[in-house]
C-alpha cells in the first residue's frame, strides 16, 4: 500500500533480514526503515531492498526513537527491547507496534507498561515462531475452545540462531505454571518426556519447557490447557542438557556460559512442530515445516502480524492495547499466508 512506513528494530539480524527481504517482496509499495545500532549494516541491506532506508536505533538509549526524521506507521521489533524503552518510546507516540523478540516473563513485563490505556495497537507476537503456532491453532479451533493443546517441537541442530534466540533457554531449570484442562499447576522443565514422530521421518522424546503459548493460547480462550515440549534432532545433545537441568549442574552455570552453551548456530536445517488439539467431540492434529528453519519460520509470523499492523493485502487492523497474534479477528487466514510464505502445514495422524 503506496504511503506506508514500516520501521523494522533489529532489521538486519539472522531473523530481522529474512522479515524484512520476505515484507519488502510481498508489499512493494511499503517505505521500510531498517534500524539497529550498526549503520552501516542496515544500510548494506536496504541498499538491497526497493524503498528501504537505514535509521541509527539503539534500544538502550533513553529515547531510542529520537533519531527518526520522517513519520512511521508501525514498529517491528526484532531485537530484545531490554529496558522496555523501544516500547515506551512508541507508546509516547501513539506508534501501533509488534514485538517478536520477548520471552514469557518479558511479555508480562510489557503488558504491565501498556496497561489499559494505550492508544495504539502493541501485538505481543513472541510466541513460538512469532506466535505462528499459535495462530494455526486458533485458525483450526475455528472459534471453539479446546479442551488440551499438545504442542511438540523438534529442533535442528544444525539449524541458524540469533542470539536472542537462545533467552527462553537459559532458565530452564526454573519450574514454570502451565494450564491442563482449565487447572494450574507448576511443571519441571525437560520433564514428562513422550516419544513423537515428526512429519519427514524423524522421531524423538520431547520434554516440557517454558514458552508464552502456554500463556496467550489460555489468555485468549482458545484452550483450556496447553503442554508444549521440544527435542533436538541429535540424541546425545538432547540427553547431554537434560542431564545437565534435570542434576541442577544448568542453574549452577553463570548465565554468560549458558548461553555460550546454547548459542552454537549452524547453517540451517528444517524446523517441525506438530500440533494436537482436542475439542469435546473430536481431534485435530496439524504438521507444521519450514525447510528453511526456524528463523524462516519466525520471519514468516512476523511478516504476517506486520501486515495486520498496516492493514496491507486485506488484513483486519489488530485493536488497540495489547493484544496475541492468535486474537487477530482475520486468524483464519493465517494458514494460508504462511504457507505463501514457505511454510508447509498438512493435517496429521
Amino acid at each position: 500500500m503506496a504511503g506506508k512506513t514500516l520501521l523494522v528494530v533489529g532489521g538486519y539480524g539472522v531473523v530481522g533480514e529474512q522479515l524484512v527481504t520476505m515484507f519488502a517482496a510481498r508489499n512493494p509499495g511499503v517505505r521500510l526503515l531498517i534500524g539497529g545500532r550498526t549503520r552501516d549494516r542496515a544500510q548494506a541491506l536496504a541498499d538491497r531492498l526497493p524503498a528501504a532506508a537505514a535509521v541509527t536505533i539503539d534500544v538502550m538509549d533513553e529515547d531510542p526513537l529520537a533519531a527518526l526524521t520522517e513519520p512511521v506507521d508501525g514498529v517491528v521489533v526484532a531485537v530484545n527491547d531490554h529496558r522496555d524503552r523501544l516500547l515506551t518510546a512508541a507508546l509516547a507516540r501513539g506508534l501501533p507496534l509488534v514485538d517478536i523478540a520477548r520471552w514469557t516473563t518479558r511479555i508480562d513485563d510489557a503488558r504491565a507498561i501498556v496497561g489499559s490505556q494505550s492508544r495504539s495497537p502493541v501485538v505481543l507476537a513472541s510466541g513460538w515462531m512469532a506466535g505462528a503456532v499459535a495462530t494455526v491453532v486458533a485458525a483450526f479451533a475455528d472459534g471453539q475452545t479446546a479442551d488440551h493443546v499438545d504442542i511438540d517441537i523438534l529442533f535442528g541442530a544444525a539449524d541458524k540462531a540469533g542470539p536472542d534466540s537462545v533467552a527462553g533457554f537459559v532458565n530452564m531449570h526454573q519450574p514454570f505454571g502451565i494450564y491442563e484442562h482449565g487447572t494450574f499447576r507448576m511443571v519441571r522443565s525437560l520433564t514428562d518426556g513422550r516419544t513423537r514422530r515428526f512429519p519427514l521421518g524423524q522421531s524423538a522424546k520431547v520434554r516440557r519447557f517454558s514458552a508464552p503459548d502456554q500463556n496467550s493460547l489460555i489468555a485468549s480462550g482458545i484452550a483450556k490447557g496447553v503442554a508444549m515440549r521440544m527435542a533436538f534432532d541429535s540424541a546425545a545433545l538432547m540427553g547431554g542438557f537434560t542431564a545437565m537441568v534435570r542434576s541442577g549442574l544448568w542453574g549452577r552455570l553463570p548465565v554468560t556460559l549458558r548461553e555460550k552453551l546454547l548459542h552454537n548456530p549452524g547453517a540451517g536445517d528444517a524446523h517441525q512442530v506438530v500440533i494436537t488439539a482436542i475439542f469435546p467431540q473430536y481431534r485435530v492434529m496439524v504438521a507444521m515445516v519450514d525447510k528453511l528453519g526456524q528463523t524462516h519460520m519466525t520471519a514468516a509470523g512476523g511478516v504476517s502480524q506486520a501486515e495486520r499492523l498496516l492493514g496491507l493485502r486485506g488484513r483486519l487492523f489488530p485493536p488497540l492495547g495489547v493484544s496475541y497474534p492468535e486474537m487477530a479477528s482475520d486468524v483464519a487466514v493465517e494458514p494460508a499466508s504462511l504457507g505463501e510464505m514457505g511454510v508447509e502445514l498438512t493435517t496429521w495422524s
